[in-house]
């Protein structure tokens, strides 16, 4: 398997933390180590000031620090104008290399994006600053907190392999919903609250602190790059997901043995986790702005996640609890696996134009619809927490999930007005088909030269090039 770096020096990309070669260096010399920077729209600020103000939450404004913050702050806030209102009052860092960091993408240069968000503030969330965008979550929170508790009642009772797959689509469930939305600071509009709630990542075998890096600096900004997005390439060697992945002989099998490998997904957690702690890297995304109680947490909840696994042990019968233990992890491996790889891993979410680390240089939004595929509506929306609606969360990951179904109307409109691909399955089943013929055909697939320059149907579509 080529590392992230091999892929890099092979397509010349530039790491987005490490400095070229002549350039001052801002992660390791010394002037820069101890500031808060970040980079906006070619500007280097010192974050510090804002720590104490920032309404999102500090866990969430870490992730801004050490990189270049731009595609994270435009399209987490509703209200972009607000958060660039803010950073005019920060102190600018007069004499930054800014150079030397990698440039991100900026959804608010792309004309589909304001588009779409301009309808979804004037016709969803007119008020402004009530925040309603972040509400609604509370009825599927205490829901799948009860039915969690339920099932962790039934496998601490009757440890077995079949009260061990309860848990484990309990556990599947917090990891769809409650965890996923309130990482992304959607699930309340407390930040408090969300705080607590992504932790519930940690319960369940994962780690929240490891998760918000690489699922957020990683996966969505950079959906399906080849080179930037960790999910593109981190099932190989095992499954090949993607014609610009490397082909070996046993994949042409791999439609198959998938089930077998997604339970597995519980063990890649696991050493991913403690791999990324150890080196401050998620592989996507390098740990800058995490804390020590935030690298204490993904100890911290190993020993919790364990513990709870492990505590029928002291009533009941070795045999039973390992069994229990391996129905968990295989119902919610496959419940992930099966509810989240199939929104990206569809022939229309695959286009050879976005490799390399090149796709950044399109317009972002219309990037987050061709690398996307929605399925169902209202009713798998809340038994996934929006990830079926997945542009719609893609484009608003700091909206909560209830409201997805509503923006999905109008990010439709939109994208036909422009005349943009914009993909939906009516059930799970029938994107599930053509993600099993997908993941087939991907076996078999020659795999294609890494394209350097996008290729676009409409030029008007094209960026200027940075």
């Amino acid at each position: 398997m080529m590392s992230l770096e091999a892929r890099r020096e092979a397509l010349r990309l530039p790491r987005p933390d490490v400095a070229a070669p002549g350039m001052e260096d801002p992660w390791n010399d010394e002037k820069w180590q101890k500031v808060k920077w970040t980079v906006f729209r070619d500007v280097a600020y010192d974050l510090g000031p804002f720590f104490e103000k920032h309404p999102g939450g500090n866990w969430l404004l870490n992730l801004a620090i050490g990189r270049d913050c731009t595609a994270l702050m435009e399209s987490y806030h509703l209200r972009p104008e607000v958060a660039t209102a803010r950073f005019r009052m920060l102190p600018k860092l007069e004499g930054f290399p800014v150079d030397a960091v990698a440039k991100s993408p900026r959804p608010n240069d792309s004309p589909l994006y304001n588009n779409i968000r301009n309808r979804v503030r004037e016709e969803l969330f007119p008020e402004e600053g009530k925040n309603k965008h972040r509400m609604g979550g509370d009825h599927a929170t205490i829901t799948i907190l009860s039915f969690a508790a339920f099932a962790y009642g039934v496998y601490a009772t009757i440890p077995g392999f079949l009260s061990g797959c309860l848990l484990g689509l309990a556990g599947a469930w917090i990891g769809l919903t409650i965890q996923h939305c309130a990482n992304h600071g959607a699930m309340s509009p407390s930040p408090a609250v969300n705080g607590v709630l992504g932790l519930t990542n940690d319960l369940i075998g994962g780690s929240s602190l490891m998760w918000r890096y690489h699922h957020q600096v990683s996966h969505h900004i950079h959906c399906n790059d080849n080179a930037m997005d960790q999910d593109v390439y981190t099932a190989m060697p095992l499954l090949r997901f993607d014609a610009r992945r490397p082909k070996a002989w046993y994949h042409r099998f791999q439609h198959w043995y998938m089930f077998l490998a997604f339970p597995l997904l519980q063990v890649a957690f696991q050493v991913g986790d403690i791999v990324g702690l150890f080196t401050r890297d998620t592989e996507g995304a390098k740990l800058h702005g995490a804390t020590t109680w935030e690298l204490a947490t993904v100890v911290i909840g190993k020993f919790v996640h364990f513990g709870l696994l492990a505590a029928p042990l002291m009533s009941h019968a070795a045999s039973a609890v390992v069994a229990g233990i391996v129905g968990f992890m295989a119902c919610q491996g496959v419940v992930l696996a099966c509810t989240f790889a199939v929104s990206h891993n569809v022939p229309e979410a695959k286009l050879p134009e976005d490799t390399g680390g090149e796709a950044w240089e399109r317009d972002w939004g219309v990037q987050q619809l061709v690398t996307s595929a929605d399925w169902g509506g209202k009713i798998g929306n809340f038994f996934t927490g929006g990830l079926n609606l997945q542009v719609e969360h893609h484009l608003f990951p700091a909206i909560c999930f209830v409201h997805y179904p509503a923006i999905a109307k109008i990010v439709a409109e939109e994208a036909a007005k422009m005349g943009i691909p914009y993909s939906s399955y009516r059930t799970l089943p029938g994107i599930f088909v053509a993600f099993w013929k997908f993941v087939r055909d991907m076996g078999t697939a020659e795999q294609i030269d890494d394209v350097l320059l996008p290729k676009f149907a409409n030029p008007q579509l094209s960026p200027a090039i940075n």
